[in-house]
């Protein structure tokens, strides 16, 4: 029996780079290789994308990957990997994204993945981008009967009123993912440098 083609895409231009890398070694580590045939296409934090032979080792972004890119025409269906001057095509049955963050997670992965045709797994556009935006997630869920905690987003151009709060709080990037940029804050002193640090990290 044929293997099934998966493509898995690993890296990305965020902040959380080196966890979607380790998430592409532990399904390297896994992936039984007996049914599926894998292709592990790392994409640098400038954004090049390298169909890496190799798999995600330790040096992939420096070996001897070579250039990729996912066509959205429905046609190829796959890969295109650039070999001694021509594009060679490598088709997929299937994507599974393990990036993390911004443009991995927040719909614009799968808008590529849409338009390519090619079956892929996790959440659709819609969904990856309402869950990356808290305040919005937090809007839907409560709009659908689901306790959420109180939240105030504040924009970049906005007076804090520290006063308004009651402490401790947590001040997190309103589109960001993991923890990068989140604090606890007990005492209102500590509060806009902790929206400072948050602001970092928001898309």
């Amino acid at each position: 029996m044929d293997r099934l083609k998966v493509g898995i895409l690993f890296g990305g231009c965020s902040e959380e780079h080196p966890i979607s890398v380790k998430s592409a070694q532990e399904v390297a580590r896994h992936l039984d290789i007996a049914k599926y045939e894998p292709f592990y296409v790392g994409i640098t934090t400038g954004g090049a994308w390298k169909l890496c032979d190799g798999g995600p080792d330790a040096h992939w972004e420096n070996g001897g990957c070579r250039p990729a890119v996912l066509s959205p025409d429905r046609s190829v269906r796959g890969l295109l990997v650039l070999e001694q001057g021509r594009y060679e095509t490598i088709s997929l049955d299937v994507v599974l994204p393990v990036l993390h963050g911004k443009l991995g997670e927040d719909g614009a992965m799968q808008g590529l993945l849409e338009l390519s045709g090619i079956p892929y797994v996790g959440c659709d556009v819609q969904s990856s981008a309402m869950c990356i935006d808290k305040p919005l997630a937090y809007i839907v869920a409560r709009s659908a009967g689901i306790a959420t905690p109180d939240f105030w987003t504040v924009t970049a151009s906005e007076d804090i009123d520290a006063d308004r709060l009651t402490y401790p709080v947590y001040v997190k990037p309103a589109r960001s993912g993991s923890s990068f940029g989140v604090s606890k804050v007990s005492e209102q002193a500590a509060l806009l440098r902790a929206v400072e640090t948050a602001s970092q990290y928001d898309a």
